[in-house]
This record gives C-alpha cells, structure tokens and sequence, in this order.
C-alpha cells in the first residue's frame, strides 16, 4: 500500500470509526433515556419529608472578648468532641452523563439559536435547536411525556456549550447547577414555571447527575443528593441518602410534611452525590473592589472580586467546613501573601504567629450574623474583605487560610456550641498554654476572637467546653 494511500484510509477510516463510536454512544443513551422515562411515567410514592436542619443556635459573643491577662500561663489540653476528617478531593466517576469531549459540531447537530448568559460576570454563549415546549399537567404521564420531547429534540449542543463552559471555568457542582438553573430560565420556548423545572432536571441527568424530581401539592421541585449536611432546606430519605429539595418555592413548601418522587434502579443511578465543596477556585472576570486592613502594625490593601462575592450569596446554607476547606483565587492569595510576607518574613514563627493573629483580632470590625444579616451566614474566605463586619467562625477561617498559606503549618478549627477558634501545629516550636493532641501532634489554641491574646491562650469560658475538630 502507498503512503498516500495509508494517509487515505488513516482519514477516512478514523472518521469512520469515530461515526461509529458516537452513534453506539448515542444508542446507549436512547437507551438509558428510554428507560429513565418509564420510570418517570409510573406512579411516584409519597414519602415523609422533613424541615429543614439548623446550625447551631447557640448564642454567640455579641461583642469580641478582650483578652484578661493570666499570671502564670499553663499547658492545658482541650476537650475534644469528635473529629470531622477531611473527604479525599476525587469524586466518584459519573456513569452515562454526557461527554465533555468532542467539541466537532459535526457530530452535534445543527443548532439554529443561541442566547447570551450572563454567569456572574462571565458573558456565556449557549447554542440550542428552538422548539416550543409545554407541560399539560404535572401528573406522571405528563412529566414523562415532556422528558420524551426533550429527548427527541437535538440539545446535544447546548449540553455540549454547558460543559465546555463548566470545565473552562472550573465550576465545582453546586456553580454548574446555578448555570443549569440560568440556562432553563433564559430558553423562552418553555412556558411555565413547572417546564423549566422538567427542562433544568433533563439538563442536569444528561450531565451525570443523580437529580430526582418531587411533587409536592400542585408544584415540581428538584432533589438534590447533597453530600455535606445542608441547613434551612426540606429533605428526605431516599435509597439510603438525603435528597434536598430546592425550590424556589420557599413559602409554599412551608407546612408540607410529605413528597411525591420515584426511585431508580442502579444502572440508572449516576454520581451518587452532588458536592458543595470547591476544590478550584471558580474562574469569573474580575470586578474589583479595594480594601485596607489596618492592624498590628501592618497595612494590608488589596482588592476582592465582586462578582465571586454574587456567586456565594447564591450559596445554600452548609456546613462550615465547606467555607474553610474552599479554594481562595490565585488573585486575592497572591495579594495576600506578598503584603504579609513583606512584614512576617525573617521572624521566628511565635512572633509571626501572634503578629499574625493580632491582625485578624484588631483589624476586623465585630459583629454575630444575626445582627448583619438577620441570618446565620459564615464567610467564604474573601467575604471577610467585602462585608463591614465579620464573627468568630469567619475570622477563624481568615486566620487558619494565612497560617497555612503563610507559614506553612497545619491548621484545624475548633468549633464550640456558639463559638469558633483555631489550632496551630507548632512542631519543634516550644509554645505553653491551651493545646490539642491529634495523631501525635501538638496543635495551640490560636483564637481570632479573643483580642489581644496571644497563641496557647483561650477563653476563660470555653476551658469546660467540648469542641469539635475540623480538620482543614
């Protein structure tokens, strides 16, 4: 065979080849969809549906305690009620989702509309086939019957824009739902409330996720298998995991005590949960806003973007260590690190330490959620640079961020009924006072909320008190 007959069939014979493997993908989808909509069809069951859980409720300092000096400081170990250990970052792989490669339009189909989204800042476009949808009724057959539609139609494209755009800016699960949410409330073709929500739930099955949807009275609602516990949000006990339900039907779910939805044989089971964790930082444009912290000594300026600050208030209520263990953007890190490094740099570590700890104590205005927000809130990291004030739990996760980050050692928090603190591996470092041990190490109470006192000292009234671990 001549070369230029090698090159020929190499040309062709792979484009024959990958025809081949997209349309046995393509038949194993139909496949799956074809038996996805007979169980949306069949009768859902009713199941008991849960209030929302509360954080804790304990109250909390309503002003920053004032360090009260201590004549002869002593080591003192803390009282320890469990350890929350950090999950592995690698997620599980998703069965059947769409695939994320392939970015040749000629296997997509045509597409003859596109929309611009704007995604907090970010300008998106989204390519899709127009057809007009409708949902006659929210019964079993109905939703069943509007899934098919879906289907039938070519939005392979639009899934494909989707992912592109997810894996491009780094989008963590929770961000690619807010995205699937935009998307469904943008397509004019679908005419109700109840339609986007079908439309949003195909969407996000064609993506891999294991997102059910529920009935409740004479509305549809998306579940969601979260994995880390969820405050303020209705939930049930499906196939042995919690289902969220989110809607933006808030007023209407209150008073309801049970749920319609259906369950799903294995092989139709994707992800087994959705995470809220963020282990990249979400790439978004830049919109600048300036902040100067003045403390111990040290003024820090620098700028926090504004439009990752509108990402987070679209954040459901979660547990802390979702807020502590999120990736901080390279920007905000990088400012960060240079301005205090400037002034930490060549110092034992005590001494950064505690320098380090008085900036965060005295540089950051006092004030509980409640009575900024009217809510419970914790701080993403960067939140501390955008809102007026912050409390315990928000310095707590500032300060445990810069100590890793600055100098290089590991950090756990310490979360108490009503309060939150800190605790610093010293290692060779000889520190005296308030002290954890775990798996050999010696970890010092650093607390942000206690102005002006120093590592290895703690609240008078937390030194009976058990807290939780967090490890970072």
């Amino acid at each position: 065979m001549s070369a230029q007959d090698d090159n020929s069939f190499g040309s062709n014979g792979f484009t024959g080849f990958r025809e081949e493997l997209l349309e046995d993908y393509n038949d194993f989808r139909r496949e799956i969809n074809a038996e996805y909509i007979d169980f949306l069809t069949k009768a859902w069951k009713e199941y008991r549906l849960f209030q929302g859980k509360v954080p804790d409720e304990t109250p909390k300092p309503l002003s920053p305690v004032l360090f009260q000096e201590e004549k002869n400081m002593r080591d003192e170990a803390v009282k320890v009620d469990g350890i929350l250990e950090k999950i592995p970052d690698s997620m599980p792989v998703r069965r059947g989702g769409q695939k994320e490669e392939d970015s040749d339009n000629r296997w997509l189909g045509q597409t003859n509309d596109s929309l611009r989204l704007d995604f907090f800042g970010a300008e998106l476009a989204i390519h899709y086939q127009r057809r007009q949808f409708s949902l006659s009724g929210i019964t079993e057959r109905s939703v069943g019957n509007l899934w098919k539609d879906i289907t039938d139609s070519r939005f392979t494209t639009l899934l494909k824009d989707m992912l592109h755009h997810k894996q491009k800016m780094q989008m963590n699960d929770w961000a690619y739902f807010l995205l699937a949410k935009k998307v469904a409330a943008r397509l004019s073709s679908l005419q109700s409330k109840d339609c986007r929500m079908v439309f949003q739930h195909f969407l996000l099955v064609q993506s891999g996720y294991d997102v059910r949807l529920g009935r409740v009275d004479n509305f549809l609602v998306l579940l969601l298998p979260v994995r880390e516990e969820v405050y303020a949000c209705p939930y049930l006990e499906l196939d042995g995991k919690l289902f969220y339900v989110i809607s933006d039907e808030d007023k209407k779910m209150k008073g309801h005590s049970s749920i319609f939805t259906y369950r799903l044989p294995d092989k139709l089971v994707q992800a087994p949960y959705l995470s809220l964790m963020m282990h990249k930082e979400l790439l978004l444009p830049v919109l600048p806003k300036s902040f100067c912290v003045k403390a111990a000594e040290m003024e820090i300026k620098g700028e926090v973007n504004q439009n990752e600050i509108r990402f987070y208030k679209e954040y459901p209520s979660c547990e802390l260590a979702v807020y502590a263990r999120a990736a901080v953007t390279d920007r905000l890190g990088k400012q960060l690190k240079a301005a205090l490094s400037a002034h930490l740099s060549g110092k034992p570590f005590a001494e950064a330490l505690n320098r380090l700890l008085l900036w965060v104590q005295a540089g950051f205005r006092y004030q509980t959620d409640g009575e900024q927000f009217g809510y419970e809130k914790p701080f993403f990291m960067a939140e501390n640079f955008y809102y007026p004030a912050s409390d315990c739990e928000d310095r707590s996760i500032l300060f445990a961020w810069l100590v890793r980050h600055l100098l290089g050692r590991e950090v756990v928090l310490l979360d108490y009924p009503g309060h939150m603190a800190t605790a610093v591996s010293v290692g060779k470092d000889q520190i005296r006072g308030a002290y954890v041990e775990l798996n050999g190490k010696r970890y010092v109470v650093c607390d942000p909320t206690y102005v002006n006192a120093k590592a290895g000292q703690m609240m008078p009234s937390y030194r009976t008190k058990r807290a939780k671990v967090i490890r970072l």
